[in-house]
């Protein structure tokens, strides 16, 4: 029995006075980029989520759901992209864009630059199909439900 209440004390001890844990790295461009992925992989595991939820119920026979799951898997997509891009933003040590004004270029000068730019165009041309399904399912919704 006392062993049981040293361990619960050193426990209770331990969770009241937890160590010091550095939010950030010195590879992180912000101190919330962290956060920012899992919030990435916990919307990309969301969208998963609600692909099964429309498959298990066999909810594609409606033209909503179509849409919605559609929309869903261009949000896996983009959310892995942004991951995969955000860690390849942290990885760059040059500057990738060089001069200013008129005058500006990109530096592309190995493998993780190239990576970087092909995520950073696909954020965008995985996103607007997204949207676009998104917005087409709930209109869809929305016709359906009137009189």
């Amino acid at each position: 029995m006392a062993t049981f209440q040293v361990l619960l004390a050193a426990s209770i001890l331990y969770l009241a006075f937890p160590s010091p844990v550095l939010a950030f790295g010195p590879q992180w461009i912000t101190t919330g980029s962290y956060v920012h992925q899992i919030a990435h992989l916990l919307f990309a595991g969301a969208m998963a989520f609600f692909l099964r939820q429309i498959h298990r119920e066999n909810l594609l026979k409606y033209k909503g759901f179509r849409y919605l799951s559609w929309a869903a898997w261009f949000f896996i997509l983009w959310n892995l992209d942004a991951v995969v891009g955000h860690f390849s933003e942290w990885a760059l040590v040059n500057p990738v864009i060089l001069g200013g004004g008129w005058d500006k270029r990109l530096l592309m000068y190995d493998a993780n630059s190239w990576l970087y730019y092909i995520t950073q165009i696909n954020h965008f041309v995985l996103l607007a199909p997204a949207f676009y399904f998104f917005y087409r399912g709930l209109k869809t919704f929305a016709q359906e439900a009137r009189p």
